[in-house]
């Protein structure tokens, strides 16, 4: 399917209802805190084979959840409760090394590897407040968690991983829990390894995400927000 091709020095995307039926929007560019930001706030997000070309998508429709209508199992929630210690921001470089354990496997390089320029590129939005985590713990260890990007009411899920049963599952609730208890509009579960099964998801048409996304950014300009 045909897509565009950005050269390193382009400072803008082509618009998302150009994909192909695959999502696939663009290849190329580089990447950058800033490139990322404006690919959360355009409705596009990365996803590409490690030492490939960068690929952009924006796939129609768009899987997310949305915080104010979702219901928690009670009964599911309590049971994993008894069994882990979760904490949000307390250690998110562990989470990205603790992704990087799970999806960094020798001889399987896919596009669910996390690699360093990434690690780099997520640290440095975290200085910035804008990157967050969800740890899991048992006995002391850490054992599961997930991370993304938050931008004004939107949070950009990135991985999730776990070593331990039920550990990815309560990491997803919480964050869940903690976006509808400030209000956020979307969580965005734009790639397969934030997937989890257990949780019931929405469509969205592309267009009317994008338009989210954009009046999202327009609101808050990249500000770090509650979280």
């Amino acid at each position: 399917m045909p897509y565009f091709e950005l050269k390193k020095d382009d400072k803008s995307f082509p618009p998302a209802y150009f994909a192909d039926i695959e999502g696939l929007l663009a290849v190329g560019g580089t990447m950058s805190v800033e490139r990322l930001l404006l690919a959360y706030n355009s409705g596009i997000f990365y996803w590409h084979y490690p030492l490939k070309h960068i690929k952009w998508w924006s796939p129609d429709p768009r899987v997310v959840v949305k915080p104010a209508s979702f219901e928690i199992n009670e009964s599911r929630w309590e049971s994993l409760n008894k069994e882990f210690t979760v904490t949000t921001d307390s250690d998110f470089e562990q989470v990205l090394r603790g992704c990087q354990q799970v999806y960094n496997v020798d001889g399987q390089m896919d596009n669910r590897w996390l690699t360093e320029r990434m690690v780099r590129i997520f640290l440095e939005l975290r200085s910035k407040g804008l990157a967050h985590s969800v740890e899991v713990w048992r006995d002391g260890g850490l054992v599961g968690g997930l991370f993304g990007v938050a931008i004004g009411k939107l949070f950009f899920g990135e991985y999730l991983f776990s070593t331990m049963e039920g550990a990815d599952e309560l990491a997803v609730l919480h964050l869940i829990t903690k976006l509808k208890n400030q209000n956020y509009r979307l969580l965005d579960m734009q790639k397969a390894t934030f997937f989890f099964p257990g949780i019931e998801y929405d469509e969205i048409p592309r267009l009317e995400y994008v338009d989210i996304c954009k009046e999202n950014a327009l609101e808050y300009k990249d500000v770090p927000t509650e979280f």
